[in-house]
């Protein structure tokens, strides 16, 4: 891929590089803690769902009680969890952007694979349950 254009001065290529490298850094570094936040929310409300189930259990109320909310958490934490496939899609294809702009062989982070930009399983529609 060639960036320089003619009449470009030397060194053109190289500065365009650095500027390119620094907006993927800039995109990974938020895009790494916001998928990070997600699952430490979908572990959140799942604990929130279990201390409510065990509480009610213990206090020896009705099995009503409660139910409301539960309900809620429970689409709320469906969101969260249709919510983090679509950052693994998003992910995806950051990373595609990435190869588009001449970045492929550079690695933001090293602690999980990038997610499969052919992945049927990035963002599965959720069904409902009834």
């Amino acid at each position: 891929m060639k960036l320089a254009g003619k009449g470009s001065f030397p060194g053109r290529e190289r500065l365009l590089l650095n500027q390119r490298l620094t907006f993927a850094k800039s995109v990974a570094a938020e895009l790494f803690p916001a998928e990070a936040d997600l699952e430490t929310a979908i572990v959140h409300a799942s604990r929130l769902a279990i201390a409510l189930i065990e509480g009610r259990k213990t206090a020896k109320l009705p099995i009503t009680a409660g139910q409301e909310g539960l309900a809620l958490m429970s689409k709320a934490t469906a969101k969260l969890v249709e919510a983090r496939g679509d950052i693994g899609a998003a992910h995806a294809a950051f990373r595609v952007a990435q190869n588009d702009i001449g970045l492929r062989t550079v690695s933001f982070g090293d602690i999980y694979e990038c997610p499969d930009s052919n992945s049927a399983e990035l963002a599965p529609h959720l069904a409902s349950v009834a």
